[in-house]
């Protein structure tokens, strides 16, 4: 019982982490206006902890200069994202903690020169710590 509840908590913590992030991430990039997708296709609803996801999903929110990897949830809280070379990439704090590479080198620049905002693929991602 006590494990669930420190389970649930720390889910929770990270859920926090993930929308701090968002807002702080929100602020500070840019955008892209012309993405080569325009018409999103819609992620489904998270069933296992790891999912592939594309520009294709996100259009003019994909905020990596690759087209796509896999988003993956990690012991209960740490975002991580893999390109196609097989690099893993952190997206959250608790992803850094353990190890993983700063997601910098692969996140795309804005029309306004600041890098992209990740806040979306970081949201997607967490969703994967509780998928249905």
């Amino acid at each position: 019982m006590i494990a669930k509840a420190r389970t649930r908590t720390t889910v929770t913590a990270s859920a926090l982490t993930g929308l701090i992030l968002l807002a702080l991430t929100a602020c500070s990039g840019s955008g892209r206006s012309d993405p080569a997708t325009g018409d999103p296709v819609p992620l489904p609803s998270p069933t296992t902890t790891k999912q592939a996801m594309s520009e294709k999903n996100l259009g003019y929110m994909w905020p990596l200069n690759v087209d796509h990897g896999t988003a993956e949830c990690r012991d209960n809280d740490q975002a991580v994202f893999t390109v196609p070379d097989g690099t893993t990439y952190a997206l959250n704090d608790r992803a850094r903690e353990a190890g993983y590479a700063d997601i910098d080198p692969v996140r795309a620049s804005g029309d306004g020169g600041g890098k992209v905002s990740i806040g979306v693929l970081l949201s997607r991602t967490m969703k994967l710590c509780r998928p249905a």
